[in-house]
């Protein structure tokens, strides 16, 4: 994907967080494992609105604290196994290696019943332990709101960080009263997309004129909550409102909510706390609990496989939404700078439309589609 690097006035937005310091006592190599499974099948998420997920477990690995990419792990045997001696078998991704989907669209993990996971690789087996859903009874998913805010944060004007106020709007979920008598451990995960027209092309027909973005780089985080009555607020993330062309027309949140059991929320939060709250980079953890034993008790492993009750919300905004106006800076920025051929835009040619400006597949941040959802707002 081509850098659109001529957008000098796209702010890039730094956290004032005081670093958390965690020491590292192991540096051997470990295998890192990411999963779940919840009471909620591929079938049930397409309702969601969502294009539906089937339920994945990653497998990287790393050697020591200096990788900051851990390596994928492919041609594993992956096992789902029931204490009714039911089996399901993982596929590896055509698209991603290391990733091992369950391409069973109608299951979903059933109350009372226990699960584990079952690895193998060409030099180990591991193995989880028994998990199963928490036997609680969790209210309905609440409704998403937001405010209108601002905060200091440093931004980088001239290759200077310079300390600004930048208008935001803050986001919230409700969380409905919880009557059951127990504790309930919630976590929201966030997935974005949102529209992006490119303002210069020449006629509202091209392919290249509207599309839907998707990104893991937005939205890096989740929030977590343990709750014990209910009937409050809780915050979920923030975005910034001006120069940010992902609100300059439809932009929605697709908010998944687990509730776990206690040791799968202290592994999140442990997780959360060693990432400073920027969890979906690149980064392997280090000295987390993890649920996971190697059969021969030698290789080290990460990760924490949990069986969760899911609930989701979808959650559109519109920058109409807003009380103050909010200007096209990417418009602006394509009419000052789209004469030269900018730095990775060539000049257009039918063929290839080449930047953003003209073409929005050519987008730069994040994966863009000219195909509508079929599932989008009307």
């Amino acid at each position: 994907m081509r850098a659109f690097k001529f957008f000098g006035i796209f702010l890039i937005v730094f956290s004032c967080i005081e670093p958390y310091h965690f020491v590292i006592t192991d540096e051997s190599p470990a295998l890192v494992v990411e999963g779940y499974i919840s009471d909620q099948s591929f079938n049930d998420t397409r309702t969601y609105p969502s294009d539906g997920r089937y339920f994945t477990i990653k497998l990287t690995t790393t050697s020591n604290v200096t990788n900051v990419r851990p390596t994928p792990v492919s041609d594993a045997g992956v096992k789902l196994i029931s204490d009714a001696n039911e089996e399901w078998s993982y596929q590896e991704s055509f698209a991603e290696r290391g990733l091992y989907e369950l391409y069973d669209s109608a299951f979903e993990a059933k109350a009372g019943v226990k699960y584990k996971i079952r690895i193998s690789t060409e030099e180990e087996t591991y193995e989880s332990s028994w998990e199963a859903m928490p036997n609680t009874h969790v209210p309905p998913i609440g409704t998403v709101g937001f405010e209108e805010t601002e905060s200091q944060k440093y931004v980088i004007e001239a290759n200077e960080s310079v300390l600004r106020t930048i208008k935001e709007i803050k986001t919230h979920i409700s969380i409905n009263e919880n009557n059951s008598g127990e504790t309930i451990y919630y976590r929201w995960k966030l997935t974005p997309m949102w529209v992006f027209i490119a303002p210069l092309s020449p006629s509202k027909t091209r392919p290249g004129y509207i599309c839907w973005v998707t990104s893991r780089d937005y939205l890096k985080t989740y929030s977590l909550q343990v709750d014990n009555a209910g009937g409050y607020d809780k915050d979920l993330f923030s975005i910034p409102t001006i120069a940010n062309e992902r609100i300059l027309d439809d932009f929605s949140v697709l908010i998944q909510q687990y509730a776990m059991t206690e040791n799968n929320y202290f592994f999140w939060k442990e997780m959360y706390d060693q990432n400073e709250g920027n969890v979906l980079v690149d980064k392997p953890p280090f000295n987390l609990q993890s649920n996971f034993k190697s059969l021969s008790g030698e290789k080290k492993i990460i990760g924490y496989f949990g069986v969760v009750q899911e609930q989701a919300t979808r959650w559109y905004f519109n920058k109409s939404q807003l009380s103050y106006p909010v200007k096209n800076a990417f418009k602006e920025g394509c009419e000052v700078y789209y004469g030269p051929p900018a730095p990775g835009c060539p000049e257009p040619t039918p063929a290839y439309p080449a930047c953003p400006c003209k073409y929005c597949l050519e987008y730069p941040f994040g994966d863009a589609t000219n195909v509508r959802p079929s599932w989008w707002k009307k």
